[in-house]
């Protein structure tokens, strides 16, 4: 058995003061290249998303404010977005004002921002002096609020680093068999599935049910299994050998199991698809070392991943099954995607303009699959 060290980051809080109006951040993605000084007697945080149109339009305002009042005031774009999709949104939208990623998106929870957008003015004690629609805050008023204020903070007081330590551990890198099963006796949470692509393998762990749902690419209502097969496993897939490619067939094979094609009736997301315009392989190009998906909490960027992939990802995060419908299409040819899917009609408008997929909800018979033992003959 061979054996290879890899990295893995566990976070941990390195800071052990706290001072009034601190805010925690996970990761700065770049500082401010408008705001002249480190300590300051204002800070305004710009809550904001990748997917939230005015946004843009308002961090562009921002940085006439912020250009207005580089002294004593500092404006920080915060969003609870993986750090991944910011830094590529940034590539098409350069900004000049700091922006960070929300720790855990706490800041957003302890202050119930639940439109976009939206900000607050604190100072340096960190009481709130304004809040709401940024492009309502006027240059007059942070005039204002700055002659009524002397106490300073500096930048990296005011909003607070969780950062990371790196552990050296080992993992088995390589699997000698197609395929493997291990039969577990206990899973803490076996409903939820844990794919795991090391370099040799595909690791998928937790119930019967959830691991077809995913050879399957469908919702896991629609594997229509008996309680007492659907036990917990750790199944291991040799990368490119037939049993990846045919991982149904070969779990089935492997379990003395057969699946029935049958039929439920109920509400799913369509996918009508007539005159596509995907997209090809080589406008998001991230480079071999980055997943296949990045996903936020309201959007999915893909690299070279296919239809059908795409599919299973929304139906897990959306909790729906979902219907293509199509004519002498490949959905197995790979594309790079950008699909905002946390509001309806953003998806729906989205997909279209940009893929020529028509979405919509629908009441209708859907594909369901009933597992059961394999007869003796």
């Amino acid at each position: 058995m061979k054996f290879n060290k890899i990295n893995l980051y566990l976070l941990c809080f390195l800071s052990s003061t706290f001072v009034f109006g601190q805010i925690n951040i996970s990761e700065q993605i770049q500082s401010s290249s408008i705001a002249k000084q480190d300590s300051n007697t204002l800070y305004f945080v710009d809550f904001w998303a990748t997917w939230c149109g005015p946004c843009i339009h308002v961090s562009k305002y921002l940085e006439s404010l912020q250009e207005q009042y580089p002294n004593n005031f500092y404006v920080l774009s915060l969003t609870k977005e993986s750090p991944d999709i910011v830094s590529r949104f940034m590539l098409k939208h350069p900004s000049k004002l700091a922006i960070a990623i929300d720790y855990e998106g706490e800041t957003f929870k302890n202050n119930n921002v639940r439109s976009l957008p939206y900000g607050i003015l604190y100072n340096a004690n960190g009481e709130e002096l304004w809040k709401g629609h940024p492009a309502d805050l006027k240059g007059y008023q942070v005039g204002g609020f700055l002659n009524k204020s002397k106490q300073g903070i500096s930048v990296s007081e005011m909003f607070n680093i969780k950062t990371y330590e790196k552990v050296e551990v080992v993992e088995e890198v390589e699997q000698e068999e197609d395929f493997e099963v291990i039969n577990l006796n206990f899973v803490e949470d076996n409903s939820e599935l844990r794919v795991v692509n090391h370099k040799s393998y595909l690791e998928l762990k937790g119930n019967l049910q959830s691991i077809l749902a995913y050879t399957l690419l469908s919702h896991k209502n629609q594997i229509n299994i008996p309680e007492e097969l659907n036990k917990s496993y750790e199944m291991r897939f040799k990368l490119n050998s037939r049993a990846y490619f045919e991982k149904t067939k070969a779990i089935l094979k492997r379990l003395r199991l057969k699946k029935n094609d049958a039929e439920m009736q109920g509400e799913v997301l369509v996918f009508d698809i007539k005159d596509p315009r995907f997209w090809g392989t080589d406008l998001i190009n991230w480079g071999p070392d980055t997943p296949k998906f990045l996903i936020g909490d309201s959007e999915i960027k893909a690299d070279d991943v296919s239809l059908e992939e795409v599919k299973y990802k929304l139906i897990n995060l959306l909790d729906i099954p979902i219907v293509l419908y199509h004519e002498n299409l490949d959905v197995n040819l790979t594309h790079d995607w950008d699909i905002h899917y946390k509001y309806f009609d953003l998806m729906a408008s989205g997909m279209w303009d940009s893929y020529g997929i028509n979405v919509s909800k629908k009441n209708i018979k859907y594909p369901k699959y009933v597992i059961s033992k394999r007869g003796f003959f």
